[in-house]
């Protein structure tokens, strides 16, 4: 009768220590540093100020109009103020104030249309958001400009060239435009404006930005957290 070889014994406790290591080497190779030519050390190369600002589940994104405004679509429902506020998110769930537990989860589960809210802010951002959290972030021009590029590109144009209205914004001097892509976990509202951080050169990585809290928390490793 011929003789099977035996099965080689795994040592579990030892393949536990190898796989670990190999784990937080992953984790660690996956977090983004800086892109150098567009974010450098010396802070004063960077002199446009850029706004992480977080409402709780959702993360936006301002900058100074002068600096987007030449890249922007044009509409005459477009917000005009000292800064500009951006966030990404489904069509339904984003734009409705009293959105319930239904509207949350087919926005969750469901790929669904999407929209931008863009806000008009005239005053200071932390004055304008009091219960929100708030970190800024210094940017050179080249990043403001890819960062505007981002943005801008995100609009739904119609066949005029023009950016689609959806609906009235959720604050004064706001509006909500169709967007291109489609929503849906992981590709949420925070994935979304940490990519466009990251369009900046900063160093975020916008795969673990799932929640508004790792945004924030990623943002304010090299920003000042306001407030």
């Amino acid at each position: 009768m011929k003789k099977t070889k035996p099965y080689p014994v795994i040592n579990k406790k030892a393949a536990g220590f190898t796989t670990l290591p190999l784990i937080f080497l992953m984790c660690l190779t996956g977090c983004l540093g800086p892109v150098k030519d567009l974010y450098p050390d010396d802070d004063e190369l960077r002199p446009i100020p850029v706004y992480i600002i977080s409402h709780g589940w959702h993360v936006g994104i301002a900058i100074e109009k002068e600096q987007i405004e030449p890249f922007l679509p044009k509409h005459e429902r477009m917000p005009q103020a000292e800064l500009l506020k951006f966030g990404w998110g489904d069509n339904r769930y984003y734009t409705d104030s009293e959105a319930g537990f239904g509207l949350m989860m087919r926005a969750a589960l469901l790929p669904t249309r999407s929209v931008i809210h863009v806000v008009g802010i005239d005053m200071a951002v932390e004055n304008y958001f009091s219960r929100s959290s708030i970190v800024k972030v210094q940017i050179t021009v080249d990043g403001a400009e890819k960062l505007a590029e981002f943005i801008s590109d995100r609009f739904r144009l119609d066949d005029e060239g023009m950016p689609r209205f959806a609906s009235e914004g959720l604050y004064r001097n706001s509006t909500f435009f169709e967007a291109r892509g489609l929503y849906f976990v992981p590709k949420t509202s925070n994935t979304w404006t940490a990519r466009a951080l990251r369009k900046t050169g900063y160093p975020i990585t916008p795969f673990y930005a799932i929640t508004s809290g790792n945004v924030i928390q990623q943002a304010r490793k090299d920003g000042e957290l306001l407030q």
